[in-house]
């Protein structure tokens, strides 16, 4: 079973960066978006991920450190804490303690509360698809964090994330691209717990 790497889980895109103001100006411009992320509970989206040659599909669902992937050969769950992963060509499900140690965040802070975990150092504007974005270069606070740096590109109409980049301490890029990007879906109640089909083989990691 392939499992999807945890850092790409989190974040991306193709960056192209203008002049950027000072570190002053991208605490303010970051500060603005916090502002209009705080009315965004839950996020739902279909993503291209891109690392080295590789890319994969599928769609991403957060809410807080709650999250839920589908790709089409792996379903990814999370409700904060257990982490499931199901293969339905395996008919295999693989359970664990989730855990943020890796990376030194949750995927749904990168889109509602990135602030916590990351320190703009500088901002600029770009247009992308005839689209104006605000581009935030972010570094981690944590300074033991795997990440080395981000980047996250937001609408500047509505402050919608479109696109996020990661480069980590080993040097490997995640390109991360969102679209169709729907804040504060309807979701069931069962959205973030994994519902086994019948006769999967269930593989439990939890000590």
């Amino acid at each position: 079973m392939r499992l999807l790497p945890s850092v790409a889980l989190l974040l991306a895109a193709f960056v192209l960066f203008g002049g950027q103001v000072q570190a002053q100006g991208a605490q303010d411009i970051a500060q603005r978006l916090q502002q209009r992320y705080r009315s965004i509970d839950a996020l739902q989206a279909d993503f291209t991920q891109t690392m080295g040659g590789a890319a994969l599909q599928g769609t991403l669902t957060v809410q807080g450190d709650a999250f839920r992937i589908e790709l089409p050969d792996q379903t990814l769950v999370s409700d904060g804490e257990t982490l499931w992963s199901f293969s339905p060509e395996d008919n295999q499900v693989v359970i664990e303690q989730y855990s943020e140690e890796g990376i030194g965040f949750s995927i749904g802070q990168v889109f509602t509360d990135y602030l916590s975990v990351f320190r703009p150092t500088g901002a600029t504007r770009a247009t992308m698809n005839g689209i104006q974005h605000d581009v935030l270069a972010l570094v981690p606070r944590d300074l033991d964090s795997s990440v080395r740096d981000a980047t996250l590109y937001v609408r500047s109409s509505d402050a919608v994330p479109t696109m996020v980049r990661v480069h980590d301490i080993n040097g490997a890029t995640l390109a991360f691209d969102l679209q169709n990007v729907q804040l504060n879906p309807s979701l069931s109640v069962d959205t973030f717990t994994f519902r086994y089909p019948q006769g999967v083989e269930v593989i439990d990691l939890r000590s």
